[in-house]
């Protein structure tokens, strides 16, 4: 940790992106979705744990209309 994650829309093409270090990129997956032009976006955590609860920090948040 830290960890940086990036999720770009171009058109219908959603495209999800890590990195170690917020500069050097690298390409996870992309998928075409039938969406509205205005889309509503959030961010959120699981433990992956039915029986554990997680917290997480999130900062250095940008959209880019």
């Amino acid at each position: 940790m830290p960890y940086w994650v990036r999720l770009e829309r171009v058109g219908s093409t959603l495209t999800s992106y890590k990195s170690a270090n917020g500069v050097s990129w690298t390409k996870i997956n992309s998928a075409s979705i039938t969406m509205a032009s205005q889309i509503t976006i959030g961010l959120a955590v699981t433990s992956g744990s039915n029986s554990a609860t997680a917290t997480a920090t999130f900062d250095n948040v940008t959209v880019v209309p």
